[in-house]
């Protein structure tokens, strides 16, 4: 279980992820073709099973070849993490000079935060170029080669407004205030290249106004390159070869050589990673030689952490052979114990096959950790024959069952829920009114017509989130962890 109870984490997580949904989204408005490189990368799902996987990019371009790292700031600054004495943690590996280096700010709106509608971009050579006049902070722990922070001089601005003017030593503008007050500001550069013009308009800490690099990337002149994956199945550096097996699922214009090149270097490729990634891309096409390697890795004695990642790669398939395989896994007595029937059954739901019905056997799991997925794997698409299933297993007279199930109806929440506990209160059931009373109480309402079953409900409707202030799952934490401190 990956989840025990690092929030803070889980915090910082999620705003990186956040920020590459974000930066793929305008990379597709401005016509790249973007994949996830990374796994995982615009995902805040944790793990406690680490995949030792190649040092790679979040993003690839399947259309131009450009690999794009984002960097999700909350304090926009042109940063990096740094390990100088360590050759495979140092902020560009893996980056070619034309790559480029994404720094999206995070703005909070109303208490929540979400990303900038636009990155940054920066070219790895343009950063590499003026390495020099960057500075390294601290070790961020006391380990050998521990990563710092590398920050290169930039201007980003404390408040919304437009630019008036720029000379070769000053930037002008007029800051926009709360309030609509204006107020004009002048930056002094100290040698800062300047990537805004007189007229331009920037807002408060989400855009960089200046900075150390020569030049912001001008991304849209890279939409000409061309890219060919299938000679990249040839290079020497495992990075490449990974890539082009990626890159080459998502190319309809090279399907017809597409399995016979992921074939061949299955048979040859020495690396586990790039053969694993072969192998599911190849399956995503239709290879049986690729499910048969995937197979090969679930169910041999290999690299505990390429079986975490094999079920990753099944969760993507969404095929029929993955939907077999993820069932196969997540009930078998041999992994008992293991995540990676957690894993299994979260992929079988909304992260992944959205195939509910496939996980309903496991939402009472004797391993209390594979229940807590298979219950959280429900989303509020669920349909409403599985929908009529979970509000069967109220009534079971099993109550880790019936608590189960109420869980997941909760978490599904949706209109056709409510309606189906409402027609399931005739033949009564505590579990049944207990359940309803935990559902979104202006759906309840506008559903339910009996005035004698709202009676009964409104109690339990005033311990909802939505009416009780205390039910809110940040209050909940803290509450708890209050309570925690008895000690005195």
């Amino acid at each position: 279980m990956g989840f025990k109870t690092d929030t803070s984490f889980l915090h910082f997580l999620s705003l990186g992820a956040m920020g590459v949904r974000q930066t793929m989204s305008q990379l597709h408005a401005i016509g790249f073709r973007p994949i996830e490189l990374e796994r995982y990368c615009t995902c805040n799902k944790i793990w406690m099973t680490k995949v030792k996987r190649l040092r790679l990019p979040d993003l690839l371009c399947v259309r131009t070849g450009i690999r794009f790292e984002v960097r999700a700031k909350s304090d926009l600054k042109i940063k990096v993490s740094d390990a100088p004495r360590n050759p495979d943690r140092t902020w560009d590996f893996g980056l070619r000079n034309e790559d480029i280096i994404a720094f999206i700010g995070i703005r909070q709106e109303q208490g929540d935060p979400g990303p900038a509608d636009e990155a940054m971009f920066f070219s790895t050579e343009s950063l590499r170029g003026s390495i020099d006049k960057s500075t390294l902070g601290p070790p961020k722990s006391a380990s050998e080669g521990a990563e710092r922070d590398r920050t290169w001089p930039a201007i980003v601005p404390s408040d919304n407004g437009i630019v008036e003017s720029v000379t070769r030593t000053k930037l002008v503008v007029t800051m926009t205030g709360d309030g609509g007050r204006q107020r004009r500001q002048t930056y002094t550069l100290n040698g800062k290249h300047v990537y805004v013009r007189p007229g331009d308009r920037f807002k408060k800490g989400l855009s960089i106004l200046a900075g150390a690099p020569s030049e912001m990337a001008e991304v849209t002149s890279l939409l000409s390159r061309e890219y060919n994956p299938l000679d990249d199945l040839l290079k020497q550096n495992p990075l490449d070869r990974y890539a082009a097996v990626k890159a080459i699922a998502h190319r309809e214009d090279l399907r017809p050589q597409a399995i016979p090149a992921l074939e061949s270097l299955l048979r040859s490729e020495q690396d586990e990673r790039v053969s694993l990634e072969a192998a599911g891309s190849s399956a995503s096409l239709g290879s049986s030689l690729g499910q048969e390697r995937i197979e090969a890795v679930l169910w041999g004695d290999g690299r505990k952490d390429l079986r975490m990642e094999a079920v990753l790669i099944l969760t993507e398939l969404g095929s029929q052979f993955s939907k077999n395989e993820l069932v196969r896994i997540a009930q078998s007595r041999q992994l008992e114990g293991d995540e990676i029937r957690q894993a299994a059954v979260w992929g079988l739901g909304k992260a992944g096959l959205k195939d509910y019905e496939a996980i309903l056997p496991f939402i009472a799991d004797a391993d209390e950790n594979v229940a807590l997925h298979a219950i959280a794997a429900f989303g509020p698409d669920t349909q409403e024959p599985v929908i009529r299933k979970l509000v069967q297993k109220l009534t079971s007279g099993d109550p880790r069952v019936a608590a189960a199930a109420s869980e997941a109806l909760r978490l599904i929440g949706n209109e056709t829920t409510v309606r189906v506990l409402v027609e399931a209160t005739s033949a009564g059931g505590d579990w049944v009114l207990a359940t309803l009373g935990r559902m979104p109480p202006q759906l309840v309402t506008n559903i339910v017509s009996s005035s004698e079953l709202m009676a009964q409900l409104a109690p339990l409707l005033l311990l909802n989130e939505c009416e009780n202030w205390l039910a809110r799952e940040e209050h909940v934490i803290d509450l708890a962890f209050l309570i925690k401190q008895n000690l005195s």
